[in-house]
């Protein structure tokens, strides 16, 4: 972490990963406010010339959504986070379902000292006015997840794997947010159980009808960010894949 930072030498997503950063130990005691990141600013010097509602003015600038936007840039860096550590990994398993738990266990391990940050961001998650963030963020945990194990489907299956994907990695972050268990290993034998239910998804290439049969897995993520049929999510996939690539 840098000591000090300058606006001029440093482009907005080092400022705001760095402020991200440092605002993660406040964030237990003052949530995802603007108090935390100010607090966090503190900590590592940055524009410590200004005076602090100068520097909270920078602040809702880099960050226009606010919270959701404090919650969508430390997603991310966890994302970038978990691809470098599995990258570093020299004997990787071969199925895809054992790629897939590495992956998520590596994921939620780095989380284990922000879990107090994490829990916090569920609830700000599920407000209706950040779903549309919210559901982004998700998507590009899921679709990160499979891209590092080496998916590069197109056709119906993409969607049937993240969807999947997102109810799977969902219920277990519900589940690790209260497991006390050593090592998280309460939560390793739930996510075993969850993989083991769709342990046939990497196949899947039939019509729409398909996807209901993960209906009743995906309850826990409709609830948890607060969208209602899955189909609504499969569009919203949907969207987002074709602006991603175009």
């Amino acid at each position: 972490m840098v000591k000090t930072m300058n606006t001029n030498t440093f482009d907005n997503n080092q400022i705001r990963n760095d402020l991200i950063k440092a605002m993660l130990t406040h964030v237990p005691f003052d949530g995802w406010t603007w108090e935390a990141m100010e607090q966090g600013a503190i900590d590592i010097g940055y524009e410590k010339k200004k005076t602090s509602s100068e520097r909270i003015k920078i602040f809702k600038n880099l960050f226009k959504n606010g919270s959701i936007d404090f919650i969508d840039a430390f997603s991310e860096i966890i994302d970038l986070e978990v691809k470098e550590n599995y990258n570093l990994i020299e004997a990787k398993p071969e199925r895809v379902p054992e790629k897939i738990k590495i992956i998520i266990m590596i994921r939620l391990n780095l989380c284990q000292k922000y879990k107090e940050a994490v829990r916090s961001s569920i609830s700000l998650s599920a407000i209706p006015v950040n779903t549309k963030i919210s559901l982004n963020i998700l998507y590009r945990t899921c679709n990160s997840i499979w891209r590092i194990v080496g998916d590069k489907s197109t056709d119906f299956s993409f969607y049937t794997r993240r969807i999947s994907l997102g109810a799977v990695y969902t219920s277990t972050l519900l589940f690790w947010l209260n497991d006390k268990s050593n090592n998280n290993i309460e939560t390793e034998f739930f996510l075993d159980r969850r993989l083991k239910e769709i342990s046939k998804i990497s196949s899947l290439k039939k019509p729409l009808s398909d996807v209901k049969k993960f209906a009743n897995n995906f309850n826990d993520l409709k609830n948890t960010i607060n969208i209602k049929p899955i189909f609504s999510f499969l569009k919203k996939i949907n969207k987002i894949k074709n602006s991603s690539t175009s």
